[in-house]
């Protein structure tokens, strides 16, 4: 895996609405595929285009784009699991929040089961302080089994 950091950050206003999106789950896709960050769909352009809170995360926009994007280019699929799932994937993308409050992603390794921190494509690289749940990119053949 070639690890690539983050080349976008997240603003937030003074009342801790967001103005803009960073890029670190787009980081993670392109470190565990050692694919370009620049070539992996900018999927934060699709946030705010549909409903967020009546929608699971597989109905979003930006989670069909970015299956869309990875079926056609490698035959894989984005699927999103709970903390509670055991995966044999030898790496994940954790969602959480940072240490500094924020909603990030993280590439977690499969040890024996045990998902460890292994990249965090922030800079301060202070992984996460909380886990909800976690990605894994799966072939398409695996993934409907």
């Amino acid at each position: 895996m070639k690890t690539t950091s983050q080349t976008k950050f997240s603003l937030f206003f003074s009342d801790g609405t967001r103005l803009t999106y960073g890029n670190c789950l787009v980081a993670c896709i392109a470190s565990i595929l050692d694919e370009h960050i620049d070539e992996v769909p900018n999927v934060y352009t699709f946030y705010n285009l549909d409903d967020k809170e009546n929608t699971e995360t597989e109905n979003h926009l930006w989670f069909k784009v970015i299956n869309l994007w990875l079926e056609k280019k490698y035959k894989k699929v984005l699927i999103k699991h709970s903390m509670d799932d055991s995966t044999d994937e030898p790496f994940v993308i954790m969602r959480g929040l940072s240490l500094r409050g924020k909603p990030h992603t993280c590439i977690f390794k499969n040890e024996s089961g045990s998902l460890l921190p292994y990249f965090d494509p922030h800079p301060t690289k202070e992984y996460l302080s909380a886990q909800h749940y976690y990605y894994t990119i799966e072939n398409i053949w695996k993934a409907s089994l």
